[in-house]
Order: C-alpha cells, then sequence, then structure tokens
C-alpha cells in the first residue's frame, strides 16, 4: 500500500471515529398543556390528586386535569364567589370514569357556589353529574355518558346554575323508568328526604345548546317545586327503547321552553300539574317537535289546561302531526 493510500484510510477512520462521538440531538420538550384560564394549576393523574386538589380549592383557584382517565367519583364542596370563582376544566382526552354504573355519583357538587366545571368527559357511576344545594355555577363542555341512572341531575335547591353545550346520552343502564337526561328538582315524595319536606326550590336554572340522546326516561324532566327555568337552542331525544309517555316533561312553573328540536315516539313535549301552584305559566314556542305516530307536539294534561301554559303556534310538526290538544297562542 502507498503512502498516499494509507493516509486517505487513516483520515476516513479518523472522521469516523469523530462522528461517534458526536452527541446526539437535544430531545425535544415534552408539549405542555394550555392554561385553561391565568393561574391554572395542573392537577396530577389519578383519583386521589384530583379529589385532593378539589378538597384544597378556596375561591380563585383554576385546577386543570391532565390529559386522562380518573377513576373513581368526586366530590366538590367549596363556596366560591362571583368575583373568585373556582374553575374546574379538563384537557384533550380528560375523563372522569365512576366505574359501576350500579352505585355512586361519578361528579357531585353538594353545596358548593360560583363553579366553572368545563371540557371534559364524565362517564359511569348510578348517575353521572348532581349538583345538590348548588348555585350560581356553570357546566359547559361536558359530555356525560353510560350511566345507570340520570345523567345529569339538578336538586336540593339547586339554583341559578347554568348549563351549555353539554352532550347527554346512554342513561339508564341499570335502571331504565330512572334514566332521564337532565332531570331538575325532585318529586314531592322525595322533598322530605332532599329538603327538609319543603318544595324542592331548583329555581331559575338555564339549558341553552344541549344534545340529550338515546336515554330510557325523559331527556328532560323538570319536577314540581320549581320555577324559572330556561331551555333553548337544544337537540332533546329518547332511545327507542324508553319508558316514557313524553320526551319532555313539564311540571314546574314559568318555564321557557323555547327554539327545540325535541324527537322521539311518544309525544314531544308535556305540562303536568302535579301539585298546585306549579304547572303554570310554562311557555314552549318557537321549536320543532317530532312526536312518534299518534302522538302530538305538545300535552297539556289535565288540571295544567286551566293554568295559563302557553303553547306557541310557532312551534312546527310534521304534515298530519296534531301540534297541541288545547288552543295555540
Amino acid at each position: 500500500m502507498n503512502r498516499t493510500v494509507a493516509a486517505v484510510i487513516a483520515l476516513a477512520a479518523a472522521v469516523t471515529a469523530l462522528a461517534g462521538c458526536a452527541p446526539e440531538p437535544a430531545a425535544q420538550p415534552a408539549a405542555t398543556m394550555v392554561p385553561c384560564a391565568p393561574g391554572a394549576v395542573a392537577v396530577g393523574e389519578g383519583a386521589e390528586s384530583l379529589q385532593a386538589a378539589l378538597d384544597a380549592a378556596v375561591p380563585g383557584t383554576v385546577l386543570q386535569l391532565s390529559p386522562t382517565v380518573y377513576r373513581g367519583r368526586f366530590r366538590a364542596a367549596v363556596a366560591a364567589t362571583a368575583e373568585a370563582p373556582i374553575i374546574l376544566c379538563g384537557s384533550a382526552g380528560t375523563v372522569l370514569d365512576g366505574g359501576d354504573v350500579a352505585d355512586g355519583y361519578t361528579l357531585h357538587l353538594e353545596g358548593a357556589a360560583y363553579w366553572d366545571i368545563r371540557d371534559l368527559d364524565v362517564r359511569g357511576g348510578q348517575k353521572g353529574v348532581v349538583l345538590d344545594a348548588t348555585t350560581h355555577s356553570t357546566l359547559s363542555g361536558l359530555t356525560i355518558s353510560d350511566v345507570g341512572q340520570e345523567g345529569l341531575h339538578l336538586r336540593a335547591g339547586s339554583a341559578d346554575n347554568t348549563v351549555r353545550s353539554v352532550t347527554i346520552e346512554r342513561t339508564g343502564r341499570t335502571d331504565p323508568e330512572f334514566g332521564e337526561g337532565v332531570y331538575v328538582g325532585s318529586a314531592e315524595s322525595n322533598w322530605c328526604r332532599y329538603t327538609e319536606c319543603g318544595p324542592d326550590r331548583s329555581d331559575r336554572n338555564t339549558f341553552t345548546d344541549l344534545v340529550v340522546a338515546d336515554t330510557t326516561a325523559e331527556a328532560l324532566d323538570v319536577k314540581e317545586g320549581t320555577t324559572g327555568g330556561v331551555v333553548r337552542d337544544s337537540s332533546l331525544s329518547v332511545g327507542s327503547a324508553s319508558v316514557v309517555d313524553s320526551v319532555v316533561d313539564l311540571k314546574g312553573s314559568e318555564w321557557r321552553f323555547e327554539g327545540n328540536t325535541v324527537a322521539g315516539s311518544v309525544d314531544a313535549v308535556s305540562i303536568h300539574a302535579i301539585l298546585a301552584p306549579w304547572g303554570a305559566a310554562n311557555i314552549v314556542a318557537g321549536n320543532d317537535l317530532r312526536p312518534g305516530a299518534g302522538g302530538v307536539g305538545v300535552a297539556v294534561v289535565g288540571p295544567a289546561r286551566g293554568q295559563g301554559n302557553v303553547v306557541g303556534c310557532d312551534n312546527s310538526v310534521p304534515a298530519g302531526v296534531s301540534l297541541t290538544d288545547v288552543a295555540c297562542a
């Protein structure tokens, strides 16, 4: 081998050795969650981390959940203020999973006030989300599904709350007769259980942009004792195996049910007067009503016919279907 060739081989070997010693490219930093609100505090994975964060929350706290599944049942019981609400927000992929559909509430707000809960999925448990004695709180961007009984229940004097852009589906997995999508208040027979034997005044709650589907009981059940609620711009339907006679049942007073789409194999909306003075002065107007064969758009039942309930002539029903069994206005 001549000296020139040997020099070239030696140089190539040196270059190869140096390349092997070169440092690897620096690892890219892991993507961080975009804060859902200023001051957001990341909640770690695991049920214990979440419950500890809920227990420790004070007015003004912002809790941002990880993009993971939190398996368990969770309770929030802190009262915040209008000036300093408590925010509980999810990230893409956040799920609260209550597990066994025969027992428990997956998310329970009890005596809470001024909570803002947004952008997460809730599934499993006997009930999905329950508000007891909870006021001035907001639920938005939630999907509630696959529960044993009702998806969302506001009761025990839960008032002045806002529910918007919430999807509820596949309720009543274990108890079809209790598989309501949204349930407001409580039946008179339960007042001694929840409200010291007085009316359950779960009043002035507002629901907008809901999607409720595949329920085994009413998509919306509004109980006697409640007053002044609003339901607008929502899509409400029941499953083919539902065990009710209407998709929506209004038994409270002074509710406004406007601009909604209602569909099912039964009457679209019914108004009942179960206990005076409730079942009065409700307004059902501007809705697209699609009852099943033989059903009507709005059934005003028995004593409710003399209680000032208004069925707007601007509600629509398919050709050949009766709008209502009273005069529209």
